[in-house]
């Protein structure tokens, strides 16, 4: 029913709903009155995307190591099978809730259950003695589930996302020598939904907005992620125990359906105002750390790692809990097959 609503209420909110900027948009798709509730779930939207695209890109496309792997024996390659569980310290405005005009802050740990494969492609060459691996290639892939149903009933249906790119190294590692390697991956997220302004009836009051039979959340959010990330790592291991260290840079990009509950015309009313296809893109850096005992081919790894926040979108309350230039904290628990 929901998405029946959505779906028909978008229709209905072009020219105005249509292709707008997220850090903006509430300046010009509803009245003054109405701005600064909009600008907290457009603040929403802005903050859940690239949350969501660390979690499910996590620090280490191949957790444990940063080495590149190259081939075995003549054109049988290396071959390296990760499970891993993501989490994330998720904040976000809470737009189930209006407090004063504003929303209080909403935090969770959402969890990702996924695998990578790593595949040796090439085995890059040597620049020295006992320094090999230079422009070895890796190929890298990834799926991953994110539960969201387990995580509460205001978020929608589990979404699932797949990725895959390639790992060049720099340093093979050896005895004497860390790894050291690069890396760029794609990844694609399916669309995932948090809160519900509408469970009953909507009535078309004109442009993007309509009026609820019912009282429901303060906001609704709906969006897919597309995310390149980038990775530089170096690793060490020294009788089973290992460290990597890297640092990271992403590029998100959504095209996101947000609602919002808010104040008329007329003056005193609420209405619900919608908007659709607007464009959402966000960078972040971010550090990780990883940890891990190996045993032969097997490995147990940790992982911790930081994302930077970013400005709020314009008209968000400086008074809110929520604090948008804070950063965000992830971590990762997994088992890697190396062959």
């Amino acid at each position: 029913m929901k998405k029946i609503a959505f779906a028909a209420a978008a229709l209905l909110a072009a020219p105005l709903a249509a292709q707008g900027d997220i850090e903006t948009i509430c300046t010009t798709g509803v009245p003054v009155v109405a701005q600064e509730q909009c600008a907290v779930v457009a603040q929403a939207v802005d903050a859940a995307q690239p949350q969501l695209g660390i979690l499910m890109a996590g620090g280490n496309p191949t957790l444990g190591t940063a080495s590149t792997g190259g081939v075995r024996l003549g054109l049988i390659p290396r071959v390296s099978l990760t499970g891993r569980i993501n989490v994330v310290g998720a904040r976000l405005p809470d737009i189930r809730e209006e407090a004063d005009g504003e929303a209080d802050q909403f935090t969770l740990p959402a969890p990702a259950v996924g695998a990578n494969l790593s595949i040796g492609l090439t085995q890059g060459f040597s620049v020295a003695p006992m320094i090999g691996g230079f422009g070895a290639i890796d190929l890298l892939g990834s799926v991953s589930v994110l539960p969201l149903s387990l995580v509460g009933d205001d978020f929608g249906d589990n979404a699932f996302s797949w990725g895959a790119g390639a790992r060049v190294g720099l340093i093979r590692e050896s005895f004497v020598m860390p790894g050291v390697s690069v890396s760029l991956m794609y990844r694609s997220l399916g669309d995932v939904s948090f809160g519900n302004v509408c469970e009953g009836t909507e009535v078309p009051a004109g442009d993007n907005r309509s009026v609820c039979s019912t009282d429901d959340d303060f906001g609704e959010i709906q969006f897919g992620l597309d995310n390149w990330s980038a990775r530089a790592a170096v690793s060490k291991r020294l009788l089973g125990l290992g460290l990597t260290a890297g640092v990271g840079y992403d590029r998100f990009e959504t095209s996101a359906d947000f609602a919002v509950r808010a104040p008329g015309p007329p003056v005193g009313a609420e209405q619900i105002y919608r908007f659709s296809d607007i464009a959402v893109d966000n960078d972040r850096w971010s550090a990780f750390l990883d940890g891990s005992f190996t045993i032969l081919f097997g490995s147990i790894v940790a992982e911790v790692g930081w994302m930077q926040g970013s400005d709020p979108v314009e008209n968000f309350p400086s008074t809110s809990d929520f604090d948008p230039r804070e950063g965000t904290f992830f971590g990762s628990v997994g088992a890697r097959l190396s062959l």
